[in-house]
């Protein structure tokens, strides 16, 4: 059951906010499943295009090149299985070699991998319309337990017992800690329809706190960039994520004002109509921009290692955006004698400083479960160079 906010915690839920709130659940339940496959996906896609570059075919001369596209132009594959096989690889060479785009956004196992993370997204998106952000963000987590899943089966990645397990337990210990103690804060009963939610979200935007994050958020994303620039390509997953948090950030406005639109009553002033236009273009930009990094890290750091250390960052972000920005939740005493968590008020000699004990608990270890994975990444030259995975899977037709 959702927790109702501190304006209405003298009466339960309504049936409708109950069953609206499970729906935003579950949507986000399955849009990070989705988006932890979608990612194994591209990621082999990635291993794909560095097989082939690493195959024969990636030596072969000017006058072979032109004997095999020869073939490819005569025979219409009743060449038999092994000038079928040829003919598929040169293809797949020459359409790597040819391309506008990156070289992997040509293989169908990115293709089918991108399309499952956009219907993700697009859960998440849903779910962003119908519960709190700070949910939808640990919910979040389950997508670790998915990539600890499939990145085994679908990337031929080694699951370590003894440092994905533990890093696993800590992660999602760590998203547990950090969400029971923030208590709801402002009012998400969405009372007076979509336009009036929109029209508060535009209000919080425009406090100064939301300006100091934002910006604390860019310093962040730029730093990040400066060290991938440098070649640090450990950093990538949390410049993705510091870009991810951005999307999730405006996103909540952009789905809002959809609803707001498709309910026909949309009394937004002009003002609050060009910051909705500036937000939502916001999102439309930094959504791409996401994908690229999230696709880059793909191409250096394995599964195992990119899908942990993305979620921790990306989760403590839509966290602090949750209490910084849309005042959702807040952190600290309720009464002077007890503290939230989870639905539930627990007496202590000092409250405020309990729950911010538990938060910082929580932190750390988050920290400590990118920490576990990253330990068994193997560093050549310090951190700013990684070992590549080996392991090449072979090439699997989608």
């Amino acid at each position: 059951m959702p927790v109702p906010s501190p304006s209405s915690s003298s009466s339960p839920p309504s049936s409708s906010s109950s069953s609206s709130w499970w729906l935003g659940v579950l949507l986000a339940l399955l849009g990070s499943s989705l988006e932890s496959l979608g990612l194994a996906l591209q990621k082999r896609a990635q291993s794909n295009v560095q097989q082939i570059s690493r195959s024969g075919f990636g030596s072969l001369s000017s006058e072979e090149m032109r004997v095999l596209e020869d073939l490819d132009e005569d025979e219409d594959g009743g060449g038999g299985n092994s000038s079928g096989q040829i003919q598929h690889k040169n293809t797949r060479r020459r359409r790597h070699n040819k391309g506008i785009l990156p070289a992997y956004m040509y293989e169908r196992a990115w293709i089918v991998g991108f399309a499952v993370f956009l219907v993700g997204n697009i859960g998440d998106f849903a779910a962003l319309g119908l519960t709190q952000q700070s949910t939808v963000s640990l919910i979040g987590g389950w997508a670790l337990c998915v990539n600890a899943m499939v990145a085994p089966l679908l990337l031929n990645e080694s699951f370590h017992v003894s440092s994905d397990l533990p890093a696993i337990v800590a992660i999602l210990l760590g998203l547990f800690l950090t969400i029971a103690v923030c208590e709801p804060g402002a009012d998400t009963t969405h009372a007076g329809g979509p336009c009036a939610e929109t029209s508060r979200l535009v209000a919080r935007w425009r406090k100064p706190a939301a300006s100091l994050y934002i910006t604390f958020v860019m310093l962040g994303g730029f730093s990040l960039l400066a060290l991938v620039r440098r070649g640090v390509v450990r950093a990538y997953p949390f410049l993705g994520a510091v870009v991810g948090a951005v999307t999730i950030l405006t996103a909540k406005v952009a789905s809002e004002s959809i609803d707001c639109v498709l309910s026909g009553e949309n009394h937004l002033t002009p003002s609050e109509g060009a910051t909705v236009a500036l937000l939502t273009c916001i999102f439309a930009v930094s959504l791409p921009m996401q994908i690229h990094a999230i696709n880059v890290s793909l191409g250096h750091n394995d599964a195992l290692y990119h899908i942990p250390s993305f979620f921790v960052l990306w989760n403590l972000l839509s966290i602090m955006s949750s209490a910084v920005v849309y005042e959702e939740i807040k952190l600290g005493s309720r009464d002077g004698e007890s503290f939230y968590f989870f639905g539930m008020s627990l007496t202590s000699p000092d409250p405020l400083a309990s729950a911010w004990a538990l938060f910082v608990l929580g932190v750390g270890s988050l920290f400590l479960g990118v920490y576990l994975v990253a330990s068994r990444v193997r560093t050549s030259n310090g951190f700013d160079s990684v070992e590549l995975n080996n392991n090449i899977v072979d090439s699997v037709q989608l």
